[in-house]
């Protein structure tokens, strides 16, 4: 069994009604770090980033990160 985990952060700011270079702003992480996440395309993220990201959004780690298995 495998786990895929899915950073969503591409919907909270869709609901937010926010950009990239907004997030970029408000939280000093780098455009091209919040692209990937955005993307789903990092195979990491630091508890640093994560706290950045729910802290400016107001929202908890299980709002953030989805784990899905994937059972193939």
């Amino acid at each position: 069994m495998i786990f895929l985990i899915n950073i969503k952060l591409l919907d909270i700011i869709k609901k937010e009604e926010r950009s990239l270079n907004w997030v970029a702003t408000k939280t000093g992480i780098s455009y091209s770090t919040l692209h990937k996440l955005r993307n789903n395309d990092t195979k990491s993220i630091s508890f640093e980033v994560l706290e950045k990201l729910c802290t400016l959004f107001n929202v908890d780690v299980c709002d953030m990160i989805e784990i899905k298995k994937d059972e193939k």
